[in-house]
């Protein structure tokens, strides 16, 4: 957003305004002894050019510049399990600065909010084709939190008050722990749903659990944690008509490829779209989307933009169907979340506009094919996949002997090789303490995975 400094006339009209004297007297509640005592210990510099104390804006720039470049910030990573590097367009920063979207954090006055709420639109629009689903909401916080109130509205929608919720183990470990905490609050903790020697859900298993439990939803994830795609056809057809059927998409670049949930019958497709638009800046910020079928559209979380005409006729966009606390009675309400990721969503809009059809399907197989080649160079040295026979997108565990050793040289030459999966997962039937969860992005060069390959080959 543009500074607009204030000229000394607007600053003395705003003080008089709120009826004091000098910007002095703002602090005149706080005791002199505190303010005459205060020594915050800053060493702003010496700038010789107006010999006074201080920085110029150049200086200071120059300064953290320096500092900066203390950090190791040359590293080439393979990280992923939901969180996922992109190559984002110039466009998408240049278009998020226009003014058209420079508006308040939500947009409760549509008249001067019609930017916003255009681009909230056409962000709904896209989330309801890239998942096959009939209504999407504005956004949520993230995929973690999104998935969590989709378990909360399948208990609000279960016929004869069923709150039990089957959740797969392969579902992403960081989702199914903001699942549990939710829950735990509310009902009954989630029943956990064992994979099988593919790295699927364990249909056998899952038959099981549902005629002992009798479940209001089922969740498990596309691609999931271990990077396999679901058999959600045949997971659909395990699930009882009544009994809805989640799906997670913590990687949704998957869906340029591969088929979306809602051609599988899923009832409420949820995940986190933060790669399309927006980088992980350490770690964030998030953007989870949500979207269900039109029969559930009154029980949906968050908010929702609809179009409309104004009174002249004119196509416009306004929030509608708001069921947060902020708007009605607490005990009516379907959540509690305040606001939408605004400013994710637009980027996120600017970037799947900007690639378009054919650009998306080309970020999908770009995925694809470089860890096609990663298995491969990896399959000749000697490190296995694991989970072999399932279908992999983008990434998958492999076992790697001696695995802190060879992880341990990977970051001296300037490498993360990835996420050790016994950080989440210890079970008696898979023994994960080798095992890495290695993924690819589209910034990847060939060379980079050959480096991989070579360091984990002769540590």
């Amino acid at each position: 957003m543009p500074s607009i400094p204030l000229t000394p006339d607007d600053e003395n009209k705003i003080l008089r305004t709120i009826g004091v004297q000098t910007v002095e007297d703002l602090f005149s509640t706080i005791p002199p002894k505190l303010r005459e005592n205060a020594d915050f210990n800053l060493d702003l510099g010496f700038s010789k050019e107006a010999n006074i104390q201080g920085l110029s804006e150049h200086e200071l720039r120059t300064e953290f510049a320096t500092l900066a470049e203390k950090n190791k910030h040359q590293f080439c990573h393979f990280l992923g399990g939901g969180y996922y590097d992109n190559v984002i367009p110039a466009i998408v920063d240049q278009l998020s600065l226009r003014g058209e979207f420079l508006t308040c954090y939500t947009p409760y006055q549509p008249e001067i909010s019609q930017g916003t709420l255009q681009v909230i639109f056409e962000f709904q629009t896209m989330i309801c084709r890239l998942t096959a689903m009939e209504v999407a909401n504005s956004s949520m916080y993230d995929g973690a939190t999104a998935t969590a109130e989709a378990a909360l509205m399948a208990q609000r929608l279960a016929p004869g008050g069923s709150k039990t919720i089957l959740v797969a183990q392969s579902v992403s470990p960081i989702y199914r722990e903001v699942l549990e905490t939710f829950m735990r609050s509310h009902t009954e903790l989630p029943i956990l749903l064992p994979w099988n020697t593919d790295g699927g859900v364990d249909l056998e298993r899952l038959s099981l659990l549902i005629k002992e439990h009798r479940p209001c939803a089922v969740i498990t994830s596309q691609p999931n944690y271990f990077g396999i795609i679901e058999d959600l056809q045949s997971i659909r057809e395990a699930i009882p008509k009544e009994c809805l059927f989640i799906v997670t998409m913590n990687d949704p670049s998957a869906l340029s490829i591969f088929e979306p949930p809602g051609h599988f019958g899923a009832d409420i497709v949820v995940g986190e779209a933060h790669q399309f638009g927006t980088p992980l800046l350490f770690g964030g910020p998030h953007i989870g989307f949500f979207a269900t079928r039109k029969n559930c559209l009154r029980q949906m979380p968050g908010r929702l933009v609809g179009e409309t005409v104004d009174e002249s006729g004119k196509r416009c966009y306004t929030l509608t169907l708001s069921t947060r606390e902020q708007h009605i009675r607490r005990e009516k309400a379907t959540s509690n979340i305040c606001t939408n990721q605004g400013l994710m969503a637009l980027r996120t809009t600017i970037y799947l506009s900007f690639l378009g059809r054919l650009g998306f399907e080309r970020l999908g197989e770009t995925n694809y094919s470089l860890f096609e080649y990663l298995k491969d160079e990896l399959e000749k040295v000697g490190i296995p996949l694991r989970f072999q026979k399932g279908e992999h997108y983008r990434e998958g565990i492999f076992q790697i002997p001696h695995l802190q050793d060879r992880m341990a040289l990977a970051y001296k030459k300037s490498l993360i090789p990835g996420i050790p999966i016994a950080k989440y997962y210890s079970d008696p039937k898979d023994d994960f303490s080798n095992d890495l969860l290695i993924t690819v992005h589209p910034k990847h060069r060939k060379s980079d995975i050959d480096a991989l390959v070579e360091v984990l080959s002769h540590g």
